[in-house]
């Protein structure tokens, strides 16, 4: 521990430089900045139970869990990003409080915590922050981590910061783990075991009861979902060499890589159509790269097939649970770490095909986009995965409920 709070330290002027790159970068404003050095923070009237969202992804996760309490309970969201928050106010309007979330500097944390006096704290996903845990738990605030994951890069750390987490974790009440090799993870890692359970992924909770979604491409399309770096070029020629009829629709995982799309992608720019650019579907045209925000549900319910982005190269792969519920069939590639346990039960009942490198997959989709049939059967296996997690939402509401104590400082 002490070596991360020497480097906390030492770092300050560099994590105050960051910190002003990306209020401008992702035009966060004055707001952001004074909140995540801990300034500026309005009061919150009544005691809230503090959830905090890192970005987007745990926010859309937890949604079902703060929507059940709206009416009962008080609030607080925080956020690391503009964009998480920006999400907040589309989901939630002015029935739950947001900040962002202060910086691991103590002075910052107390600053926050004298306004907004919580009562709990739940922690979606993986935020380990020695000095907040620690602050939090000398104020007899319970710590629950929710739908909980430890990747394993973590157990690889150096041992002073395997320690520093090991330390900052015995401040835990609760971990709520998605599956058994997040929670064995989090006892390798030094969690007490008596505080550690399984209860299943939380971001099924949200997908048993969907909308009927329009489709906005009007012709039949296979679809390539949260793409990275590499994997639009590679699928692109690809798809060119197949010569299908269809069109490939494009949704990169980051919307403004664009213009380095479009980079990448130079030799095929007559064939390729951009949403942003108002460019409209042509006879010729074989790549439609949607970079809208919001739009990849509605692509999910349409698409003969999905072909999951960030798992052609080493990101761990991304949310194959929304297509699942949207009966679509799934192609992946070989890295699906962050969705290990849900794409190997998907697996297990012909629900996903996982290709291990893109000669694979060409070879999946010459034989599946023509298989109807067989990609009707993958869709119901892949929705009948989903529904079996229907009780999701209840068993982490009772976990939550239970009488908390905060675990005694040292």
């Amino acid at each position: 521990m002490f070596i991360y709070q020497s480097l906390i330290r030492l770092l300050a002027p560099l994590i105050w430089l960051i910190t002003l790159f990306e209020s401008i970068k992702r035009k966060g404003g004055k707001h952001y900045l004074l909140e995540r050095l801990g300034f500026d923070y309005a009061p919150i009237d009544g005691k809230p139970i503090w959830i905090h969202c890192a970005s987007v992804g745990e926010v859309k996760a937890v949604e079902p869990l703060i929507r059940s309490l709206l009416d009962k309970q008080t609030l607080l969201i925080t956020t690391n990003t503009p964009t998480g928050a920006k999400l907040v106010a589309q989901l939630f309007a002015n029935q739950v409080h947001h900040r962002y979330c202060p910086l691991d500097w103590p002075y910052a944390i107390k600053r926050f915590l004298q306004k907004t006096h919580p009562t709990e704290l739940w922690v979606v996903e993986t935020e380990i922050w020695p000095n907040l845990y620690r602050l939090v738990a000398e104020r007899k605030i319970p710590i629950s981590l929710i739908n909980a994951r430890l990747s394993r890069k973590t157990l690889q750390s150096p041992q002073w910061l395997q320690s520093a987490y090991r330390q900052t974790l015995e401040k835990v009440s609760q971990i709520l783990t998605r599956n058994h090799d997040e929670a064995d993870r989090f006892i390798e890692l030094g969690a007490d075991a008596e505080k550690v359970s399984v209860l299943g992924n939380l971001k099924y909770a949200g997908l048993m009861q969907l909308p009927d979604y329009e489709n906005i491409i009007g012709q039949d399309y296979v679809l390539l979902a949260s793409s990275h770096r590499s994997e639009e070029l590679a699928i692109t020629q690809l798809w060119l060499s197949l010569k299908r009829p269809e069109l490939l629709v494009i949704v990169p995982r980051h919307p403004k890589r664009i213009q380095e799309i479009l980079k990448d992608l130079s030799p095929y720019r007559q064939n390729i159509a951009v949403y942003s650019h108002r460019e409209t579907i042509l006879a010729d045209t074989k790549i439609y790269i949607d970079d809208q925000i919001g739009a990849l549900m509605a692509l999910y319910a349409h698409a003969k097939l999905v072909v999951m982005g960030g798992s052609f190269v080493a990101k761990g792969g991304h949310n194959i649970l929304e297509p699942a519920a949207l009966q679509a069939a799934i192609i992946t590639g070989f890295d699906m770490s962050d969705f290990e346990m849900e794409a190997a039960q998907m697996k297990a009942n012909q629900g996903l095909i996982q290709c291990q490198n893109y000669r694979e997959l060409k070879e999946q989709l010459s034989q599946l986009i023509d298989d109807e049939a067989r990609r009707q059967q993958m869709g119901i296996a892949a929705r009948q995965i989903v529904l079996s997690q229907q009780h999701l939402l209840n068993d982490y509401l009772i976990a939550l409920k239970q009488k908390q104590t905060a675990p005694q400082t040292n």
